[in-house]
């Protein structure tokens, strides 16, 4: 493994961090069975792929505690990890529930961990429903939280440590959009996916509030190619799923998923 072949890979200094990070947990592997990361963003989980998927000598999962999770952990192991054996992850699930009626906000449940001083690392998918919210946690802070945590905002709540193993994952709003562009630019797509108009499109771009695979990207006429993810804050995030090919009238037909 030569780091400074693998540090060259990325440009970002964030990047270079969490890889040089990446590094020393791979490293940790020749001295105990496993390494684990903190939770990572959808971004610094694909930037960890690529460099994983190049180092021959370890194995690794992405796992955020359940099938489907966006912020995830990396387990690294010098072993083969078996896709349908359990293994110990060090990710706890917290169930919160307010105590009186409340619509409480993802935004309300992560303000009020942080604010007992925890980083935001430590933290994983946070779903909130209607009758309480469940929270994927680096189990080392979990009784910490289920002790400290009484509030969100005004309202008090209940917090309980729950088996990570039984938790059944929500069902996901996904809705496939046939369609066709002028091309297979970013901004065509959002516009086409998201239902909005191109000049709407452009003030989120302007605002920086367009990520693609994760990444923020400025320019609205990045080209998009099969599998391309496109999220806008506030809005969601759609798929390019399929491109089905030119129509009679010289337009791309497609087809884009999106999750609402």
């Amino acid at each position: 493994m030569d780091k400074n072949e693998l540090l060259k890979m990325v440009s970002k200094l964030e990047d270079r961090v969490l890889v040089s990070r990446l590094l020393d947990k791979i490293e940790q592997c020749r001295y105990s069975s496993f390494a684990y990361s903190d939770f990572l963003s959808p971004y610094e989980a694909s930037v960890s792929k690529k460099i994983l998927d190049r180092v021959k000598e370890v194995f690794y999962k992405l796992t955020g505690g359940y099938d489907g999770a966006e912020r995830v952990i990396t387990v690294i192991s010098n072993d083969f990890i078996e896709e349908d054996i359990p293994y110990s992850t060090p990710i706890s699930l917290l169930r919160i529930s307010p105590v009186t009626e409340n619509k409480l906000s993802h935004r309300d449940y992560l303000g009020s961990l942080l604010g007992l001083g925890i980083k935001r690392e430590k933290i994983g998918d946070i779903l909130v429903s209607e009758k309480c919210t469940d929270v994927f946690v680096i189990d080392k802070i979990a009784e910490y939280i289920s002790y400290n945590l009484d509030k969100i905002g005004n309202t008090k709540v209940h917090c309980e440590l729950c088996d990570i193993y039984q938790f059944t994952p929500p069902q996901k709003k996904v809705r496939s959009i046939n369609t066709t562009v002028a091309s297979l630019r970013a901004d065509s797509v959002a516009s086409s996916g998201f239902g909005l108009s191109r000049t709407k499109v452009m003030d989120y771009f302007k605002a920086q509030k367009v990520n693609v695979n994760w990444e923020l990207v400025q320019s609205p006429s990045k080209m998009l190619t099969e599998g391309d993810v496109i999220s806008i804050r506030g809005m969601g995030r759609i798929v390019l799923e399929k491109v089905l090919g030119n129509t009679r009238k010289d337009r791309i037909s497609i087809i884009i998923k999106r999750f609402e």
